[in-house]
């Protein structure tokens, strides 16, 4: 299970699953694979990050999430309660990607079994060699033809792509000018950038430390220590539910229900679309409405399912 594979091999694993194999996720795959013992997320991250800078966080935590699902990784074990990652191995793929290697076999006809026949010492007729020939051809325009396919699917596929949030560093570079580059508005510059983004990216965060010259762990503390700053992907609206005794006792978990039943998460986690976070509060202040939410910057008295679609069905 430690042995280490070179990431193209993998594409014999990936090939029918339907996973699309952007150059972002070839660069984490192929760091995955390299890899003897596992790597947490944060370790993925740094590697990606330095082999290409536009790599964020958020595109190696949803990649992750992609690469279980399509049961290609695997969580090795959990260090300081952070899971390790590595390729999920089936022994029989790599005992066959291995024999190929060796062989020099062409990798178009891998998907192929009957194409891997050992040599016999009998000779063939030339109608017998022309009729395998035939055989190879056609295998090959079939697999070719998938592979069209496959890109025309990706090609009309709508996905949203945070590296062009990412590479735009000029407009971290603006946010840092419009507080003159000076250490003691930190706070302010994160206020803004976590305004921009809704939440504080580590791409962020390392090239603040470079262009203020202040350690990583200064601007961690800060932003670890404020409740608004968000260290994990946030969704573009916010849903938040009081879970105050006031609004409790008028059917705060009822409401909760619907809105959890509807978008499809528990509080405190994020659609897979990035568009909606869902979180609970204390109070919001507003006892008399109970049970209330706060969407979108306004107070809803406990909204019935038809009004909640009608709600989160109105935002882009």
């Amino acid at each position: 299970m430690n042995k280490k594979i070179d990431s193209s091999s993998l594409e014999l694993k990936i090939k029918n699953t339907g996973f699309r194999l952007t150059r972002s996720r070839k660069t984490i795959l192929g760091i995955i694979a390299k890899s003897r013992d596992g790597l947490t997320a944060e370790e993925i991250f740094i590697l990606a990050h330095k082999k290409t800078p536009g790599i964020g966080i958020a595109t190696v935590y949803r990649t992750i999430i992609l690469l279980e699902k399509f049961n290609i990784i695997e969580k090795a074990h959990f260090e300081n309660n952070k899971a390790k990652y590595r390729i999920k191995y089936n022994a029989n793929v790599i005992s066959q990607i291995q024999k190929n290697k060796k062989q020099k076999i062409n990798p178009l006809l891998i998907s192929n079994p009957d194409l891997h026949e050992p040599k016999r010492n009998y000779s063939y007729s030339s109608k017998t060699d022309t009729y395998q020939d035939t055989i190879r051809i056609n295998n090959i325009q079939t697999q070719l033809n998938e592979w069209v396919n496959e890109l025309n699917k990706i090609k009309n596929e709508k996905e949203m792509e945070l590296e062009e949030i990412i590479n735009d560093f000029g407009k971290i570079d603006r946010i840092l000018e419009r507080h003159e580059f000076k250490e003691n508005n930190l706070i302010q510059m994160l206020l803004d950038f976590q305004s921009e983004y809704n939440w504080l990216p580590k791409h962020v965060l390392f090239y603040v430390k470079e262009k203020l010259n202040v350690p990583l762990t200064q601007i961690y503390s800060i932003a670890s220590f404020y409740k608004f700053f968000n260290l994990e992907p946030r969704g573009k609206y916010q849903i938040t539910v009081c879970a105050g005794t006031a609004c409790h006792v008028r059917g705060t978990m009822n409401l909760l229900q619907r809105i959890v039943n509807f978008l499809g998460i528990k509080p405190g986690d994020t659609t897979t679309d990035y568009k909606f976070t869902l979180d609970t509060v204390n109070c919001l202040g507003c006892c008399a409405l109970g049970p209330v939410m706060l969407f979108n910057n306004k107070y809803y008295s406990n909204p019935d399912a038809k009004k909640l679609e009608s709600l989160f069905g109105s935002v882009n």
